[in-house]
């Protein structure tokens, strides 16, 4: 089916990509404001110990999705000059959404430790971290068009 031949209702592929990726957004968006929500109404009855262990697991998955994502992101090759937006994101869509999912995952599992043993800080660092994920492969900058 030809871009003249597809219905006006369904999207092309460059703009399900921006849904996507902002739905993703909005999620850990979301999650954050849900989680320090309910880290004001609980207190965390982990001992220190175990809570330090912890933390040192949420920095090190922040630390393995970051470095996932750039991996993933990096095989992404840029548009050629001869490619529609569609085609190039028909192409490149899987790994645009796998390099997003481990960005978010990354930061929800730290969001999730962070609640869990009552650490704000680390609810934010947890945000913080996969929302630059997420800006820094965002759409436009996949496409070069920054």
């Amino acid at each position: 089916m030809t871009e003249q031949q597809r219905p006006k209702s369904v999207p092309g592929s460059a703009t399900t990509a921006r849904i996507i990726h902002a739905a993703i957004t909005a999620g850990v968006v979301i999650l954050f404001a849900v989680f320090l929500f309910l880290r004001t109404r609980m207190s965390s009855e982990f001992p220190a110990e175990t809570a330090g262990i912890l933390k040192l697991v949420a920095g090190a998955v922040l630390v393995a999705s970051g470095f996932a994502s750039y991996l993933v992101r990096s095989r992404i090759p840029a548009p050629t000059a001869g490619s529609s937006r569609d085609e190039w994101w028909r192409a490149n869509q899987p790994k645009a959404v796998v390099c997003w999912a481990i960005a978010e995952g990354g930061g929800l599992a730290a969001l999730a430790i962070g609640w869990l043993i009552g650490n704000t800080t680390l609810l934010a660092l947890g945000a913080g971290v996969a929302l630059a994920l997420l800006f820094v492969s965002r759409p436009g900058a996949l496409e070069g068009s920054v």
